[in-house]
C-alpha cells in the first residue's frame, strides 16, 4: 500500500450509501482513480490490511514498552501509559521546561514536542509529547540524558 493512491473509503450504514456517492461524485467531478480504488478494494478483501495493521499494532507496542523503558532511566515520567497509538504524554523530572529541553535539542538536530505546542493555555510546560515510533533512535537518548545533565 502507498500513500500516492490517495484513495479511502467509508464504511456506512447501506441508507447512506447513495447520497455518499452522489457527494463523492460532486466533489471529485466523476470520481478518484480507478486503479487506487481496485488496490484498496483488492487489499481489503484480501485480509492483508488485517494482517498488516495487526503488524503494525504489535510493533508499536513493543515501541512503547522500550521508549518508557528509555524514558524511566532519565527521569521522565509517563502522564499516561497508552494501550495504544502513537504518542506517549510525559512529565519532565524536576519541573524542567519542555521548550527549553525541546531548543537545546534542535541544536543537536533533535526534533521534540514540548507540551505547550499543545496547550492553548501554556499550561503544558513542563510536559513532553514524544511518538513512539520516532523515539527508539539512540541519539534522542543520548542528546536529552547530555541536556538533563548541564540542568
Amino acid at each position: 500500500m502507498t500513500a500516492s493512491a490517495r484513495c479511502g473509503y467509508i464504511a456506512a450504514r447501506t441508507e447512506w450509501i447513495e447520497e455518499l456517492i452522489d457527494l463523492q461524485l460532486a466533489f471529485n467531478l466523476g470520481g478518484g482513480s480507478p486503479v487506487a480504488a481496485a488496490l484498496i478494494t483488492n487489499v481489503l478483501k484480501n485480509g492483508g490490511y488485517r494482517k498488516h495493521m495487526d503488524e503494525v499494532r504489535l510493533r508499536l507496542v513493543r515501541a512503547r514498552r522500550e521508549v518508557v523503558g528509555l524514558m524511566e532511566k532519565l527521569g521522565i515520567e509517563p502522564w499516561i501509559e497508552p494501550r495504544g497509538g502513537f504518542y506517549i504524554w510525559s512529565r519532565m523530572p524536576n519541573g524542567i521546561d519542555a521548550s527549553h529541553v525541546a531548543l537545546s535539542a534542535l541544536s543537536e538536530k533533535v526534533v521534540l514536542a514540548p507540551g505547550n505546542l499543545f496547550s492553548t493555555s501554556n499550561s503544558s510546560s513542563d510536559f513532553m509529547r514524544f511518538n513512539v515510533a520516532h523515539s527508539k533512535d539512540p541519539k534522542i537518548w543520548t542528546v536529552l540524558r547530555n541536556i538533563f545533565a548541564k540542568m
